[in-house]
């Protein structure tokens, strides 16, 4: 049933954002990631993944694929952490105040305790 509810959701999507990159939830997740900067740490990669999935797509996708993606590394050969739903959740948070990625980047890198630009 959960499983069900995850994939309706899923590939559901929501009209929110003005320039969603794609119409489903999975396909606008999924290229807002592919355009994440190179060079990112795990836990800066979930934050600012998440911050970008919130203000492309939506809050509450930013939510499910952060979720989804732990999940998936659990049942699977992935890494599944509680500090990475952390960093997911801050991101979301981060996604909130500035609509640059540039300024998103600096927020989760605070939030994060990590030294950068």
């Amino acid at each position: 049933m959960v499983s069900a509810l995850l994939v309706a959701s899923s590939l559901a999507g929501c009209a929110s954002a003005p320039e969603r990159p794609a119409s489903s939830t999975l396909g606008c997740a999924q290229a807002v990631v592919a355009t994440l900067p190179t060079g990112l740490t795990d836990p800066e990669k979930h934050c600012l993944a998440s911050a970008s999935i919130a203000l492309q797509c939506s809050p509450f996708e930013a939510w499910l694929a952060g979720w989804g993606k732990e999940v998936r590394d659990a049942l699977g050969d992935g890494d599944a952490a509680r500090e990475d739903l952390e960093a997911n959740r801050l991101g979301r948070q981060c996604a909130e105040k500035p609509d640059d990625a540039g300024e998103m980047l600096v927020c989760c890198r605070r939030g994060l305790g990590v030294a950068g630009d």
